[in-house]
């Protein structure tokens, strides 16, 4: 059986706070520059484990909210890419914000069932259509019947890689909870053009290689085994503080 999501709902959401002025032109850096086009994503899934079912309005309105602060952080998600002039216009305008409904499949089915494909009916944008447009930026909220949800992002390769997502929602979940200890909000500094600085290329196509055709896998890592790795990972960094060759923090 596949996956129903119907799409309920469309609004555009922004930053709470507006940009200051000096910061509304956001140069991408030479690494960006060379990125591919395209979005990178990821679905979060939350299991409902309480007695009692929360209003999807009250949920909604909460993640909305928690999102406008956290687009005032990042604030070159809520701009518009300038692909060919290699900048972000840091203009405020938003990102797309979607609700969808689940309607045949309640979450347990899908994390014991999962079609690796079925996943993209969980993100905002097409990857049909994976040429990113000029929105940085986009969410879905997917809710099931049984009182869990997903949600799906799609964010632009220009901007971010798999890590500055992961800092991206890191934050976001912090503001949500209503964290309000700086250590734990993760605070961006937009210096890649610095750092990299862009170039003038010629004769370079960073659409070149773009295909549709696709390889999935799964991969699937229990609670135990997640904090197993964890528990390495933290000795590690033990070991390597206690050593003169640390190169980065952990």
């Amino acid at each position: 059986m596949n996956v129903q999501v119907e799409a309920i709902s469309k609004e555009i959401i922004k930053p709470s706070s507006p940009t200051p002025n000096h910061l509304r032109h956001y140069k991408l850096s030479f690494l960006d520059q060379i990125s591919p086009p395209l979005y990178t994503s990821v679905v979060l899934f939350y299991e409902f484990n309480r007695e009692t079912q929360p209003a999807i309005t009250e949920t909604s309105k909460h993640f909305k909210k928690s999102l406008g602060k956290v687009l005032t952080l990042f604030y070159p998600l809520a701009g518009r890419v300038k692909i060919h002039d290699h900048f972000v216009e840091c203009n405020d305008e938003g990102i797309p914000y979607l609700e969808a409904q689940v309607t045949n499949y309640r979450l347990h089915d899908v994390l014991n069932n999962l079609i690796p494909d079925e996943l993209n009916k969980f993100i905002p944008f097409s990857l049909d259509e994976h040429i990113a447009n000029e929105f940085a930026l986009g969410v879905q909220l997917n809710m099931f019947d049984c009182g869990g949800f997903a949600i799906g992002l799609c964010i632009s390769h220009k901007l971010a890689d798999g890590l500055s997502m992961l800092m991206f929602t890191k934050t976001w979940a912090a503001i949500a909870r209503g964290e309000t200890d700086e250590a734990k909000i993760g605070r961006p500094q937009f210096v890649s053009a610095t750092l990299f600085p862009p170039k003038e290329i010629t004769g370079y196509d960073s659409h070149a290689g773009i295909t549709k055709n696709k390889v999935t896998k799964r991969f699937v890592f229990d609670a135990s085994t997640i904090e197993d790795l964890r528990a390495k990972y933290i000795q590690t960094c033990k070991r390597m503080r206690n050593t003169h060759h640390v190169l980065r923090p952990c």
